[in-house]
């Protein structure tokens, strides 16, 4: 029996189903010579009603602090741009000689968050905090200026000590002085057991008060020594602050106290004194007064972070041991301190994402910029990053590439690798139990300031239900060199439970997941950039010639997303923070 062809084909035909072939893991190589077109939000802010800067200080013919004619001083603002007014050093300093300065001060006008820096520094760099320098600055606290004496190496390591001095901003003269010796031990012998067993270990301002607080040490301590008066323990701890086996520190009213770390180890020691008040010491760790540091200006200087004007004067300055002669125009060096511009930049402003900058690759054509730390509910939250497809914790999944960290401040991080678009993008009320860093879902690195050390590259996981493990993962700082990295998740590693492994140039490090977090099902949909959100500051980084893993269907064609920015206006009132 002959069947016409065409019934047979309309047969077929019916049988006949497309073949879908399954999404694959694949290794996609990117070079960034071209604009990729990834998926971004918020990366790139451009800043509307952007403030005039006005930097006006250096020498002046007045007499604000009743030294005779002859000052420094005027108005000071905050701005990502350097400014100051000192005087060349000739021969640079370091932790290893003996500092010291002294004079006159006189505050009058202090606005929201201003801050002015007095003392040593090096003129070549400018961060938050400042980058090799020794000095004090004169911050708004409550209206009020508070003195806080900060130090920090050329390699990123810093201190910064708050004390209980207040100055009113109505002008009134104070004396000040501190001196740095650089020969001194602090003395590791406790002579008082009862202090001793009563303060805590635990450091950092972020502990529970009633372990720290001043006036809770005095109700333990007054059960076993019912005649002990406020004064009475205040001297005893001052007396162990001296030998350097304690910390003090002032905020918002509240005075902490704890045990320093390695208690008695310190080597260098700074003190300050206002007045005829009793003077402020303070060590410096071993590992800060071996590192790098080099301070080529005294003087005064603006700090790389927003608030408003400070407006202040220096008279009878005394440096080093040498007076100097202010009744005439010393003729000292001057940066942007006489300068007006509209600020380039405010908390939040990020401006990252892809590039035809040359950082961290060999040819132009990168990613990376400018990250700000935001507070959870900061609507500034952004990323820029590729859609990988689902990709899970039972996926091996693995990133390299070349990375060039160029700038940081202190208290400031971002994050590179994996993360799911929807986490990144939730709006966060201020007491959400899921907002901080990491958020869920992530699988990566991040660059995380710690002050004591600069910054670590620090890999870390977390799973859908906000377990999460994370390793410092060796110091890595913003000095500007290329390096080369990768990040490898193996999930049948440490008996099926799972390992991240990564490197810098060659230098390994590892650690394994535990059951709970492996089984809490983490799914990831971007690979890239992100801003962290959690309080804080700014780095600068660069990335290039990167490999990365990603579930894609063989005849995926990824949709080119032109690059774009988004508006903010200047936060005025609050000082150039809103949140």
């Amino acid at each position: 029996m002959r069947v016409p062809l065409c019934f047979l084909c309309s047969l077929l035909a019916g049988f006949l189903v497309p073949v879908t072939l399954p999404a694959q893991l694949v290794q996609i190589e990117e070079n960034f010579s071209r604009d990729p077109g990834w998926d971004h939000y918020q990366n790139r802010v451009v800043g509307t009603d952007m403030p005039r800067i006005v930097q006006d200080f250096g020498w002046r013919p007045t007499n604000f602090t009743g030294t005779g004619p002859g000052e420094i001083g005027g108005r000071v603002e905050n701005s990502r741009r350097q400014a100051y007014y000192a005087l060349p050093l000739g021969r640079p300093l370091s932790f290893d000689d003996a500092i010291s300065a002294s004079g006159k001060l006189a505050i009058h006008h202090i606005g929201l968050r201003g801050v002015a820096y007095i003392g040593f520094f090096n003129s070549r760099r400018h961060t938050w905090r400042v980058w090799s320098s020794m000095a004090f600055r004169v911050w708004e606290e409550d209206n009020l200026g508070q003195v806080m004496f900060d130090w920090m190496s050329s390699d990123w390591q810093a201190r910064g000590a708050e004390t209980a001095i207040l100055l009113q901003p109505d002008g009134q003269v104070q004396d000040w002085s501190f001196h740095y010796e650089p020969d001194a031990r602090a003395d590791p012998v406790w002579r008082d057991a009862a202090l001793e067993r009563h303060l805590t270990d635990q450091t950092g301002n972020g502990q529970p008060y009633e372990l720290q607080g001043e006036e809770h040490l005095f109700e333990r301590l007054k059960r076993e020594e019912p005649g002990l008066t406020r004064e009475a323990l205040r001297q005893r701890l001052l007396k162990l602050r001296d030998q350097g086996l304690v910390e003090y520190f002032h905020r918002h009213g509240q005075h902490r106290w704890w045990k320093r770390p390695h208690s008695g180890q310190g080597h260098g020691r700074v003190t300050l004194r206002f007045d005829e008040e009793v003077p402020y010491v303070f060590w410096l760790d071993e590992r800060i007064r071996q590192a790098p540091a080099t301070f080529d200006r005294f003087g005064l200087f603006n700090i790389a972070r927003f608030g408003q004007r400070m407006e202040l004067y220096l008279g009878d300055l005394t440096v080093n041991g040498e007076k100097i002669e202010l009744f005439q125009d010393p003729h000292w060096e001057g940066r942007n301190n006489e300068s007006q511009y509209i600020e380039p930049n405010f908390h939040g402003m990020h401006s990252y994402g892809w590039s035809q900058t040359n950082w961290a690759g060999q040819r132009a054509g990168e990613i990376g910029g400018l990250f700000w730390r935001t507070e959870p509910p900061d609507p500034l939250f952004s990323y820029y990053a590729d859609d990988v497809g689902k990709l899970t914790l039972e996926d091996p999944i693995s990133f390299s590439g070349s990375i060039c960290f160029t700038d940081g401040m202190t208290d400031a991080a971002a994050y590179f690798g994996y993360f799911r678009r929807e986490g990144q993008t939730r709006v966060f009320a201020a007491e959400d139990p899921d907002a901080g860093f990491p958020l869920k879902n992530m699988l990566g690195i991040a660059i995380a300031d710690s002050s004591a050390v600069g910054y670590y590259l620090k890999p870390l996981v977390s799973g859908a239900d906000g377990k999460r493990a994370s390793q410092n993962c060796g110091v890595f700082l913003p000095d500007r060199r290329r390096r080369h990295f990768t990040f490898r998740y193996d999930p049948q590693a440490n008996a099926g439970v799972g390992r991240v492994t990564i490197t810098l140039d060659g230098t390994e490090h590892a650690f394994d997941l535990t059951p709970e977090l492996r089984e809490s099902s983490a799914t990831f949909d971007r690979f890239g950039l992100a801003n962290v959100r959690q309080g804080g500051h700014s780095v600068q980084f660069y990335l290039d010639d990167l490999t990365y893993t990603a579930r894609r269907d063989p005849d995926h064609r990824r949709e080119f997303v032109p690059q774009s920015t988004v508006e903010a206006a200047y936060p005025h009132a609050q000082g150039g923070r809103r949140f």
